[in-house]
C-alpha cells in the first residue's frame, strides 16, 4: 500500500513540475539585437523640411487599392508639436468598450484601457485620475496634455493645457506637483472613492477642483516602462516605449532600407510628430508627408460605438480598432512601395511572479507570446524567449488571417480586412523584441518578460502618378471570452475566428467541463468561491462509491498484512513466484491491489482541468472570495497575497522565479493545503510494519513539503478546490464507519477478527488463533 502511495506521488510531483517549470530557452551564442535599440525614443517633433507638401486634410476614402488623388502643392508646412488625443470613453455608461490614447509621434497607439468595471487593474489598488501624460512645465506645476473622455478628470472638468499644481485630501497637507511621480505618489496613497482636491492653473486663473477616484481601469496596451517599472526599481539600460503600430518604408522607388536599419536614410516615420489632420470621439488621422519622394502617407484610427440595443450584451464585439493606411503617390512617376508596419507592444504583465500561460509547443511559454494563422494552416505560437534569441523565422505563407500578441487573458490581434478570398497583401511576418539584450545570467528569467510584437512587410505595390494605395486591418483588443473572440470572423471568406485564441492544452476537454459547471454554480450564488466548493462537493460525491471501495480494499489489506509478509518471505529469493502467491491470496479473497490509487488518478483529470481554467478563463481573473475591498483572495486565479513581506524578504524570494521565488506576498491557502495533507496522511494511513514502510512514509512527508513549495504560488481557486476535498475526505472516513474484511477459513490464510479499531479508525489486526469446539 505504501509503495502505490509513493508512487503516485511521485507522479503527481512529476506533474507538477512540468505544469509549473517555465520552459528554459536554450543557451546560443547567436544575438539578435532588439529592434529599435539603435534609436532613442523622442518626446520633441522633428523638424519639417521647408520643401514639405500641404495636401487637403479630407480623410481617407473608403478602402480600395488604387485611387485618384487630385493634390495641389502648397506652402511649407511648420513644425509639428507632439500632442495626445483619444477616442472612444471609459465611462460605465458610455457606448464604448475602450478608451485609445494615441500620440503624434508615429501615429501610433500609446494605451488602451477597458470601460468594463470587470476588468480593473490588478496590481495598483490606488486611486485612479486618468492618464494626462503629464510634463514638467517650464514655469511651475504639471502641464496637462491630454484628458480621457470618461475619465475622473474630464468628468471634474480638468482640460488640455492646465497646470496642476498642488494636490490634497481633507486629512492631509497640499503635494506640491513638480514632476510626474509626484502625482504618482499621492494618488498610491488614496483609494479609489477617496476625493482629491487639485490646485489648477487655467490661463491666467486659479482654480480649485475636486475629483472623485476610482478604480484604474486595466490597459491591453501601455508604455512597455509602466510593465518594467511594476517589477523592477529602474529601468534597464536600452530601455524603449515605442507607440503601438508605427509605420515607415522598406523601399520607395529605388530607395530600400538597409540590413539591420530600422528605416530608410533619411526617413523618420518612427520617430517624427506626424500632424494631425482631424480628430472627433469616434477617429483621428494622421498625415505624414514626404517630399523627397512626392509621397505622402494617411493613417486613420477609428472605433464604432456599441448600439444602445447591444450595450447589454457582454460578447457583443466592440473591443477594437480600424486602422486605414493611405499612400498617396503625388509625384509624375510610377512609383513602388514596400511598408512596414509593426504590431501592439506593452501588454500587460500583471502577475508576473506567478502566471504561467499555457503554450501550444511543449512547456511554458511567457508572459507575452506571438499567435499567428494563415488560411488553410494551423495556429502558431511563438514564446518571447525563442524570439529574442532571433530562433524564429520570418513567416510567409497563403493569406494572412490574423497575427497578433497574446497575453494569459487579453489579446491584442491585428486583422487584415480582405474583400476576397485569398486575398493577400501582405509578404512576411517578422517577429520582433522590443526589450533590451540581457545579460547572459539573466536570459533564463528575462525572456518570460520579453516585449515581443512582430512587423508585417507588404509585398511590393506599384501606385501610378497620382493615385494610392490603401489597406485597412481590424485590431482587436481585449478580453479573451471564448464568445466573443467566435464574433470576430476573419475576413475574405476564411472560415477561422479569434476563438483560436483560446487554448486550454492537455485535458483540455474537462477543462471546459470544469468551467461549464463552475459557470452553472456562479449563476447561482454569484460567487466563484462558493461556486468551487460546490464543484468540490460534486466531484466526491460522484466519486463516493469508488472511494468506499477503497476503503474497503485498505481494510482488506490491512488484515491480510501478515500473511502477504509470510509470502514474501517464504519466496523472497523467487520473486516470479512470490508475484504468483500474491495474486492467487488477492483473488481468493476479491481484493484489488490498484483500487486505492483509482480515486487519486480519477481526480488528476479534474486537477488538471481545474488548473488549466484557472489560467485560461478571463471569468475567473478579478473574482474574489470575499468581496473586493480586501485583497486577500481578490482574484481567485492568483495567489491569495495574504501579507506584503517584500520588504523584508531579499531579491531571490520576491523574484518570483525558481523554487526558491516564492514571490513578495505570504500566501497562507497553500500551508492550509499542505497541514490539511499532512493530516490526512497522519489520520489515515496504517502504522508502518518495517523500517521500510516507515522510511517510505518519511519520504512522503518529505514530498509534502516539497509540493508545499511549488504549490505556494498556484491559484487561490485551486487551493480551495483542495481543502474543500480534504475536509469531504476527513469527514467521509470518520463519519461513515470503516468496513472490515470477511472472515477466510482458508487453509492458507488464516483467520483475522477485530474487535473495534485503532486510533486510524482501520481494524487492529490480531495473531491468528484456532477455534476451539464447543462441546
Amino acid at each position: 500500500m505504501d509503495q502505490r502511495r509513493v508512487v503516485a506521488f511521485l507522479a503527481i510531483s512529476f506533474l507538477v513540475l512540468i505544469l509549473f517549470t517555465p520552459k528554459q530557452p536554450d543557451k546560443k551564442d547567436k544575438k539578435l539585437p532588439p529592434a529599435g535599440a539603435e534609436q532613442a525614443q523622442v518626446e520633441q517633433p522633428g523638424e519639417v523640411p521647408a520643401e514639405e507638401l500641404a495636401v487637403s486634410a479630407d480623410s481617407p476614402a473608403p478602402p480600395a487599392d488604387v485611387v485618384e488623388l487630385a493634390v495641389e502643392v502648397a506652402e511649407p508646412a511648420a513644425d509639428v508639436d507632439l500632442e495626445y488625443v483619444s477616442i472612444g470613453s471609459v465611462a460605465d455608461d458610455s457606448p464604448y468598450r475602450l478608451l485609445a490614447t494615441l500620440t503624434s509621434q508615429g501615429a501610433g497607439v500609446r494605451r488602451v484601457e477597458l470601460a468594463s468595471p470587470r476588468f480593473r487593474d490588478l496590481h495598483d489598488r490606488g486611486g485612479y485620475l486618468g492618464h494626462l501624460e503629464l510634463a514638467a512645465d517650464t514655469d511651475e506645476g504639471l502641464l496637462v496634455q491630454s484628458v480621457g473622455t470618461g475619465t475622473p478628470a474630464a468628468t471634474s472638468g480638468i482640460q488640455l493645457g492646465d497646470r496642476l499644481l498642488s494636490a490634497a485630501s481633507a486629512t492631509s497637507e497640499p503635494t506640491d506637483l513638480n514632476q510626474p511621480q509626484d502625482l504618482v505618489e499621492v494618488l498610491a496613497k488614496h483609494k479609489p472613492g477617496s476625493e482629491l482636491k487639485l490646485k489648477v492653473v487655467r490661463g491666467d486663473e486659479q482654480l480649485d477642483i475636486a475629483v472623485a477616484l476610482r478604480r484604474r481601469p486595466l490597459e491591453v496596451l501601455r508604455p512597455e516602462a509602466e510593465n518594467v517599472l511594476m517589477r523592477d526599481d529602474k529601468l534597464p539600460a536600452g530601455s524603449i516605449s515605442p507607440p503601438s503600430f508605427q509605420f515607415t518604408f522598406a523601399q520607395i522607388g529605388n530607395a530600400k532600407i538597409g540590413v539591420d536599419a530600422s528605416e530608410i536614410v533619411g526617413l523618420k516615420l518612427r520617430d517624427d510628430n506626424w500632424k494631425i489632420v482631424d480628430h472627433d470621439e469616434t477617429s483621428v488621422t494622421f498625415r505624414k508627408q514626404l517630399p523627397k519622394y512626392r509621397v505622402e502617407v494617411l493613417k486613420r484610427f477609428s472605433i464604432e460605438p456599441v448600439p444602445a440595443e447591444k450595450l447589454a450584451e457582454t460578447n457583443y464585439p466592440g473591443y477594437g480598432l480600424k486602422l486605414d493606411i493611405e499612400v498617396r503617390n503625388l509625384g509624375q512617376e510610377v512609383l513602388e512601395v514596400v511598408y512596414q508596419l509593426d504590431g501592439p507592444n506593452g501588454l500587460p504583465m500583471e502577475g508576473w511572479w506567478y502566471a504561467h500561460k499555457i503554450g501550444r509547443n511543449w512547456g511554458s511559454t511567457g508572459i507575452r507570446d506571438v499567435v499567428a494563422r494563415y488560411d488553410g494552416s494551423k495556429t502558431v505560437q511563438f514564446g518571447p524567449a525563442d524570439i529574442a534569441e532571433g530562433d524564429v523565422e520570418p513567416l510567409q505563407g497563403n493569406s494572412l488571417s490574423y497575427i497578433g500578441v497574446d497575453a494569459q487573458y487579453f489579446s491584442a490581434v491585428v486583422m487584415p480586412m480582405k474583400t476576397a478570398p485569398g486575398e493577400k497583401w501582405i509578404d512576411k511576418a517578422e517577429t520582433i523584441s522590443l526589450s533590451p539584450e540581457p545579460g547572459a545570467k539573466e536570459k533564463a528569467i528575462e525572456g518570460r518578460y520579453v516585449n515581443a510584437t512582430f512587423r508585417l512587410s507588404s509585398l511590393p505595390s506599384p501606385i501610378l502618378a497620382g493615385k494610392s494605395l490603401q489597406h485597412s486591418y481590424e485590431i482587436f483588443t481585449g478580453p479573451k471570452r471564448p464568445k466573443l473572440l467566435a464574433n470576430y470572423q476573419t475576413y475574405g471568406g476564411s472560415p477561422h475566428t479569434l476563438g483560436d485564441l483560446m487554448y486550454y492544452g492537455w485535458f483540455g476537454a474537462v477543462a471546459k467541463v470544469m468551467l461549464g459547471v463552475l459557470h452553472f454554480f456562479y449563476a447561482i450564488t454569484r460567487n466563484y468561491g462558493i461556486a468551487i466548493i460546490l464543484l468540490t462537493v460534486l466531484v466526491r460525491s460522484c466519486m463516493f462509491p469508488i472511494s468506499r471501495k477503497q476503503a474497503q480494499s485498505m481494510a482488506k489489506m490491512q488484515l491480510l498484512k501478515p500473511e502477504m509478509d509470510r509470502l514474501k518471505e517464504k519466496y523472497k529469493n523467487d520473486m516470479q513466484k512470490q508475484s504468483q502467491a500474491m495474486q492467487e491470496l488477492y483473488r481468493k479473497h476479491n481484493i484489488n491491489p490498484v483500487a486505492g490509487c483509482l480515486p487519486m488518478f480519477i481526480q488528476l483529470p479534474i486537477f488538471l482541468g481545474l488548473y488549466r481554467a484557472l489560467m485560461v478563463d478571463v471569468e475567473l481573473r478579478q473574482a474574489p472570495l470575499l468581496g473586493d475591498a480586501i485583497l486577500w483572495c481578490s482574484n481567485l486565479s492568483a495567489p491569495d497575497m495574504f501579507f506584503d513581506w517584500s520588504p523584508w524578504m531579499p531579491d531571490f524570494i520576491n523574484s518570483g522565479e525558481g523554487i526558491t521565488g516564492l514571490g513578495p506576498y505570504l500566501n497562507v491557502l497553500p500551508l492550509v493545503t499542505v497541514v490539511m495533507f499532512l493530516l490526512q496522511q497522519k489520520m489515515f494511513m496504517p502504522e508502518p510494519a518495517n523500517e521500510q514502510a516507515a522510511m517510505q512514509q518519511k519520504i512522503m512527508k518529505f514530498m509534502m513539503l516539497f509540493m508545499g513549495f511549488m504549490f505556494f504560488k498556484v491559484a487561490a481557486g485551486l487551493c480551495l478546490y483542495f481543502i474543500a476535498s480534504s475536509i469531504w475526505g476527513i469527514a467521509e472516513r470518520k463519519l461513515i464507519p470503516a468496513p472490515t474484511a470477511p472472515p477466510t477459513t482458508t487453509t492458507d490464510s488464516p483467520t483475522f477478527t477485530s474487535d473495534r479499531g485503532n486510533k486510524n479508525g482501520q481494524p487492529k489486526n490480531k495473531r491468528p488463533t484456532k477455534k476451539k469446539k464447543k462441546r
